[in-house]
């Protein structure tokens, strides 16, 4: 019995379109993730400056201040009595989350215009409410 030489030489493909679009598809991924990992932040903040400031590592909660004086926890606008309540909520579900972690840390992110008072007066609230992890976010000065 004689095999037929031309199907057994049949050279083999490499099909590069199904690869493509895996590696399209894992790209798209990756910067997804990338988006998501960095720290977002829509509220308009210009930080002072120090020479020696130090970036967050881990989670933390943010409370902002703009320009305007304007008070936003995690984004969402509050006022300034209303600002503990939230604080405590938010932390109390952290805790909740996580039952091994005590508090989260709290960054105070004040714009360089708004007035010292407000951030002063968030701290202090902050401070006589028990909470110890609480910094001031700055910019590196270049």
């Amino acid at each position: 019995m004689k095999l037929s030489r031309k199907r057994l030489q049949k050279p083999a493909r490499f099909e590069l379109l199904p690869l493509l679009d895996v590696i399209f598809l894992l790209l798209i991924f990756f910067i997804f993730v990338m988006l998501k990992m960095t720290m977002q932040s829509s509220i308009k903040v210009e930080l002072p400056q120090l020479v020696d400031s130090k970036q967050p590592t881990e989670q933390v909660l943010t409370i902002s201040i703009n320009s305007d004086n304007q008070i936003f926890i995690n984004q969402q606008i509050t006022t300034e009595t209303l600002m503990l309540a939230e604080v405590m909520r938010i932390q109390k579900e952290k805790q909740l989350e996580n039952e091994n972690t005590q508090t989260v840390p709290i960054l105070i992110r004040g714009d360089k215009h708004a007035d010292l008072g407000i951030a002063l007066s968030i701290l202090d609230k902050l401070r006589l409410s028990g909470f110890q992890q609480v910094a001031f976010a700055t910019e590196k000065d270049k």
